[in-house]
């Protein structure tokens, strides 16, 4: 009888260690804009062994207040009044093992549905370490869509899930610093025991046409036009006899404008 129990307990135990990790981690995606002021705007990162979710929540918080400067509703300098966009908000699903990454995204006042796909990031490991929370992490590097980022990433969290498109580390990234400090990524918040069927229901791949979905070399071209549609449409919005700061000391840089830069 013990030895049929002790057998129970252990297939219990194996089976239990074969759930593939699941869990929910919210983020502050960070935009630091000219003149010190800079906007959070929230996330949420649904994750299991394969698959993962990163979802936008809400419009941009200021974090640093200033007058002069005025932004849109991820952040981003745009006008003299922050911009709402009744258009769906962004999202990022990733698939490791069918290598899918699909993703919607607002630019310039219009939603596209873009099929992208999972590169191999060039991760190079340091021997730099923080805590993080209560977890012990891992300096990497890397450059990225044309971008160089510095994140830490813990693989007390054995995923290789993080926010946005970056991925592919030994474990869940927690903390992104890009090159130009005009763009941050920080973990506010892990919940490793999930209800596993809200988790499951928000990795199910959404639900799109063919029609809607544009291509990668599509996505490229509206980044390439993004700042001078932007501009065009500060200008609609300005009023009879407004004028646009253009050469200013804090003037955004019109080739620091996306997150994503393609030459």
């Amino acid at each position: 009888m013990k030895n049929i129990l002790y057998l129970f307990v252990l297939v219990g135990y194996f089976a239990f260690s074969q759930v593939p990790n699941l869990g929910i981690v919210e983020y502050q995606r960070i935009i630091n804009n000219p003149g010190g002021v800079s906007f959070g705007t929230a996330y949420r990162l649904y994750f299991d062994a394969e698959r993962s979710m990163y979802k936008r929540m809400g419009d941009a918080k200021r974090i640093n207040k200033n007058e002069e400067q005025s932004y849109g509703s991820e952040g981003q300098q745009v006008t003299d009044k922050i911009l709402k966009s009744s258009l769906p908000f962004s999202y990022y699903y990733t698939n490791t093992k069918d290598k899918n990454l699909l993703f919607r995204e607002t630019i310039v006042q219009k939603s596209y549905i873009v099929q992208d796909s999972l590169e191999v990031i060039p991760w190079k490991l340091e021997e730099d370490y923080k805590e993080i929370g209560e977890y012990e992490c891992q300096k990497a590097m890397a450059k990225y869509r044309g971008r160089e980022y510095i994140v830490w990433f813990t693989t007390e969290i054995p995923v290789s899930h993080g926010p946005w498109k970056l991925r592919g580390l030994p474990g869940l990234i927690l903390e992104v610093t890009e090159e130009t400090g005009k763009y941050e990524f920080r973990a506010t918040k892990i919940n490793l025991s999930p209800d596993h069927e809200k988790v499951k229901e928000e990795l199910q791949k959404p639900k799109t046409k063919a029609k809607d979905i544009i291509g990668f070399d599509g996505y490229k071209e509206v980044i390439k036009n993004k700042a001078k549609d932007e501009r065009a449409m500060m200008l609609a919005s300005l009023p009879r006899g407004g004028k646009s700061l253009e050469g200013c000391d804090i003037c955004p840089d019109p080739n620091n404008r996306s997150l994503e830069r393609f030459e």
